[in-house]
């Protein structure tokens, strides 16, 4: 459905009476649809388990800004629009870590991660292990996670 608005707001968002409202840049229009309803599953709770799992590796600045060059990088090379941000490409990393070295997500720590010598602690060595698709220039993202 296709929001009116009687002033003109450039990016109205939220949530009101059942309603989500948010601003899509590439039809320039404020959306609007119906707030989901999400039964609680089991496989909900894993999905939020890894989710809050993963955010508590506390990513070092370093890396952070890797990912966000490695981000911009692969924008370039694929002319890719669905990898909005940085964090997209580190779940996609995480989750071809986990098929590849049969880790859990759930309960990795940064201790594991070194522990192990896994793939995953830069972008580099990520890239060079085929978690990440290569692009030019990915040789210089080797910050530490």
């Amino acid at each position: 459905m296709k929001a009116i608005l009687k002033n003109a707001l450039l990016a109205y968002s939220g949530k009101c009476d059942g309603l989500v409202f948010y601003y899509n840049p590439r039809l320039e229009r404020v959306l609007v649809r119906a707030l989901p309803r999400w039964k609680p599953t089991a496989s909900n709770r894993r999905l939020a388990d890894i989710a809050h799992n993963l955010k508590a590796l506390g990513l070092s600045p370093g890396f952070r800004l890797d990912l966000v060059n490695y981000t911009e990088l692969y924008r370039r090379q694929y002319r890719a629009s669905n990898c909005a941000c940085w964090y997209n490409l580190f779940n996609k990393m995480m989750y071809a870590l986990a098929k590849e070295y049969g880790v859990d997500l759930a309960t990795l720590t940064r201790a594991g991660i070194a522990d192990r010598d896994l793939p995953c602690s830069s972008v580099k060595r990520a890239v060079e292990a085929g978690l990440l698709p290569p692009v030019p220039g990915y040789e210089r993202l080797d910050s530490g996670i």
